[in-house]
């Protein structure tokens, strides 16, 4: 149900006053960050919301996943706006006494049409339930690593904190990921009308168009496995001619990118490991490009096997020697170069410098108290590191 702005605001502002005795939050001197400034992984944003009690209590017991209720949004040192909230299908975290921490989606234009919020139009929030938010955001900032000559042509992967408080009350840190919408393309200057898909890909299979009117081209002509289910009306083509149409209608460096990211953090719910968790543009000549999504089980097995043997979309793709041996370059030029140890490192101690105190003050943070966040990092640096080796080891023994 869309609600008149007008008359939701004032309601809210009103609920606002009369909750904490005080009068609404003034408008103070605007942010001026825009896209991509807002997902820099250097800034932790802070992030606030308020919304009827009750509304807040039915988001985090929601397992639905569709309700929408609203709220008012607003940063620090900004006016608040009118949103929408709904919770995310991630597991609560329930250590904080009387709340549950739990993934959100807003959206800034349910209420007001046209309204963005520092040139988006959503935001995901996500709690880091199967991991924590510290591991997710460290794969999120490798992807993002892999920009370079040697991996994305593009940014596939903007991603950084956010602590956030709901009526007042402190819920944590979360990862604030760039939602997988046409405001992502439009952004970069990928979006033509008429002309351009987005698919998500949640489950095997399960291509599910978010933008664009009809299937794309590439859509219709990659009818087959691992794109599509196995048909005996459309099989998958004899390696020469699958290497041209792949190449027809697929940027391969950005597939084989998305891949050796994925493998180097040991994915095991990714597009080569299982066939899903990721996002994809379509335009009307050609040129697939892949964009990660769900990096939330991820830097665990040291030993994860580069190649992914058993799964189809490795199988298949993989199968063809020129992209074997493509894949794997690109996956040693990752490993030496934009993902080398010395900029994970990098990384890391930036990340360390910027959260530890903010998870200090999370219970549901998943890791535990200062000392134990200390060790965490430790143990990603030695896992980097370790990683490194086995990757390279698999990569020579192919």
């Amino acid at each position: 149900m869309r609600y008149p702005a007008l008359c939701v605001l004032p309601i809210l502002l009103g609920l606002s006053a009369a909750a904490y005795g005080q009068s609404p939050v003034a408008p103070q001197r605007r942010v001026t960050l825009g896209w991509p400034e807002i997902f820099d992984p250097a800034r932790l944003l802070r992030l606030n919301l308020e919304m009827d009690s009750g509304d807040w209590t039915t988001i985090q017991h929601d397992l639905s996943f569709d309700i929408e209720v609203p709220a008012l949004l607003w940063m620090d040192g900004e006016a608040p706006i009118l949103v929408s909230v709904r919770r995310k299908s991630c597991d609560a975290l329930t250590s904080a006494p009387g709340f549950d921490k739990v993934s959100l989606k807003i959206d800034t234009n349910e209420y007001v049409d046209d309204q963005v919020w520092h040139d988006l139009e959503k935001l995901s929030l996500e709690n880091g339930d199967d991991e924590d938010v510290v591991k997710e955001g460290l794969a999120w900032g490798l992807h993002r690593l892999a920009k370079s000559p040697v991996g994305y042509g593009y940014d596939a992967a903007l991603a950084n904190w956010a602590t956030l408080v709901i009526n007042g009350v402190h819920t944590g840190v979360y990862v604030n990921v760039e939602q997988r919408d046409d405001t992502l393309l439009k952004n970069r200057g990928l979006w033509v009308e008429d002309e351009t898909w987005l698919y998500e890909l949640d489950d095997p299979y399960g291509d599910v168009l978010e933008e664009g009117e009809g299937d794309s081209p590439a859509f219709t002509a990659l009818c087959y496995d691992p794109f599509q289910r196995p048909s005996p009306g459309c099989p998958t083509p004899e390696t020469g001619v699958l290497q041209a149409d792949l190449e027809r209608w697929i940027d391969m460096q950005s597939m084989l990118t998305l891949a050796a990211v994925d493998a180097f953090i040991a994915a095991p719910d990714a597009l080569f490991s299982k066939g899903k968790n990721c996002s994809y543009a379509d335009f009307a000549t050609g040129g697939r490009l892949y964009f990660p999504w769900d990096l939330d089980s991820v830097l665990n097995d040291v030993n994860f096997d580069v190649f992914n043997p058993g799964q189809h979309y490795a199988d298949i793709v993989l199968g063809v020697p020129a992209f074997r041996e493509r894949y794997k370059g690109i996956l040693t030029d990752m490993v030496d170069g934009p993902l080398h140890e010395d900029a994970a490192r990098a990384y890391l101690d930036a990340m360390e410098a910027l959260l530890t105190l903010p998870l200090s003050a999370d219970v549901n943070n998943q890791i535990g108290d200062a000392g134990a966040i200390a060790e965490h990092f430790d143990r990603l640096r030695a896992w980097i590191v370790e990683r490194k080796a086995n990757v390279l080891a698999q990569v020579a023994a192919d």
